[in-house]
């Protein structure tokens, strides 16, 4: 009898422990396939779409946009595209809005002039992130990636000094930033304070009719070193700057193809260096954090290109060596 019970008591205890094995078997075989349904889901492609209001056309501004597109393509695995010439806020708004409805996870502005649309319509689509080269944000999901190449042109400032003879030295800026951005004018009233120093404002990337009209009344008061930063309009500027023997400091890019006797140096601007710092931020462990990100030259952003020939091995030299001076 008492082996009886004993044997009950065991086939009990097994039943109970079968149970129990095929309850947690459960468990585990749910578990891993919500894993596996989650894996697929956060495996999914990103989306990336990037909006630009310029052409893209080689030395545009939507060229950089096109640029920053190829290296987010060379380095990450994401699907992109880009839509180009928006003309207007209307447009703009379109555009973005067709992105986030569509799935885009970031979208990127290529340029402050995205900011307000986006500070506008970003928390409507609290999935997407939405992204502007410059400008500002006010919403979780939305950053700004910006640059100060402030270094890059107090040492152009250096080299204007050393290049005018009439002393007379003016900026050509495309939107007003003088406040901003004051390097430039720092380094000539540093170097050269009996310089005359001229800032105007074409507020317009590409009016290169506007940029030649404020550059002809300079060149009339004998202006001869122009600091002109407007990629659309530095072709029609260094043009002229050749055809009356002065000289220009170009921008974004190295220009000194457009006139090497002319073009003294160029502050350049990697942009699609922008790019690839925000899709790094974007797939990082923390991912890309709302508000302002100010990018340095350690992520490759700007930089000055070569001096040019009307510099004497003298002058590059002192350059040089205000740059260590600089760094220290």
């Amino acid at each position: 009898m008492k082996q009886q019970k004993i044997g009950t008591w065991l086939l009990l205890i097994g039943s109970g422990i079968a149970v129990t094995c095929l309850l947690l078997t459960a468990i585990y075989v749910i578990k891993t396939m919500n894993s596996v349904n989650h894996e697929k889901t956060s495996n999914r492609t990103t989306t990336v779409t990037i909006l630009t209001t310029d052409v893209i056309a080689d030395q545009s501004w939507g060229s950089l946009a096109y640029n920053g597109m190829i290296n987010i393509q060379q380095n990450f695995e994401v699907d992109t595209e880009i839509k180009s010439e928006l003309s207007d806020e209307q447009s703009i708004e379109n555009a973005a809005i067709d992105a986030a409805e569509n799935g885009s996870d970031i979208i990127i502005g290529h340029g402050r002039e995205f900011s307000t649309i986006f500070n506008q319509v970003a928390s409507n689509y609290k999935d997407t992130f939405f992204v502007t080269i410059h400008g500002d944000s006010k919403h979780e999901n939305q950053a700004v990636y910006t640059y100060d190449q402030g270094e890059m042109e107090y040492f152009a400032g250096i080299a204007a000094t050393l290049v005018t003879k009439s002393n007379k030295i003016a900026l050509i800026d495309a939107y007003e930033a003088r406040e901003k951005n004051p390097q430039f004018e720092r380094a000539i009233k540093e170097y050269a304070p009996e310089a005359e120093f001229s800032y105007v404002v074409v507020d317009s990337r590409d009016d290169g009719e506007k940029a030649l009209t404020l550059m002809n009344e300079l060149l009339e008061e004998g202006y001869d070193v122009f600091y002109s930063k407007g990629n659309g309009f530095n072709r029609e500027v260094i043009k002229r700057a050749i055809e009356t023997d002065t000289f220009v400091i170009g921008y974004l890019d190295d220009q000194s193809y457009m006139g090497k006797s002319n073009v003294i140096t160029s502050v350049m601007n990697d942009v699609p260096s922008a790019y690839l710092a925000i899709m790094k931020d974007y797939f990082s462990d923390t991912g890309i954090k709302a508000g302002k990100k100010i990018l340095t030259e350690d992520d490759g952003v700007y930089r000055l290109a070569e001096l040019g020939p009307m510099l004497t091995e003298k002058d590059k030299q002192f350059i040089a060596k205000e740059k260590e001076t600089f760094s220290q």
